[in-house]
């Protein structure tokens, strides 16, 4: 039983650690979709001052270019976070499944000593009573 206790707390010590690096994740999308929101109002602000004058207007086909990059670079990196994020939801479910697991056996390893021990203590009780009768004198 103290096997499974270890094992049991080694089960809650990854699944801690999977949530950690869940929650980094999630935390490293929402800066990805903050850099994305101020990426898309750069994008506005050029369009904007490319509407006020000609050189700008020049300019903004290159800034573009860049910026349909830089969009697609945040995209694929946000893709990437959110099959990470699923990937690690999978694994935090299947160590949540392993560690009811341990906890399942636990208790029916309780149960079981539980039963011993009141298998004894009835077996003891009938061996005294059994005993007692013998003792008292016959009428």
């Amino acid at each position: 039983m103290k096997s499974l206790n270890t094992l049991l707390k080694i089960a809650e010590r990854d699944l801690e650690a999977l949530r950690r690096a869940l929650g980094a994740l999630i935390a490293r999308q929402t800066a990805v979709e903050e850099r994305m929101r101020a990426h898309e109002q750069s994008i506005l602000a050029e369009q904007k001052l490319a509407m006020r004058d000609y050189e700008s207007q020049r300019a903004y086909g290159g800034f573009v270019q860049l910026a349909m990059q830089a969009r697609r670079a945040l995209e694929a990196e946000r893709a990437a976070i959110e099959e990470e994020i699923t990937r690690m939801r999978a694994l935090i479910s299947e160590a949540h499944v392993e560690m009811r697991k341990f906890e399942r056996l636990i208790e029916l390893e309780a149960e079981r000593a539980k039963a011993a021990a009141d298998k004894r203590e009835a077996a003891e009780l009938d061996e005294f009573a059994t005993l007692r009768a013998a003792r008292q004198p016959k009428p």
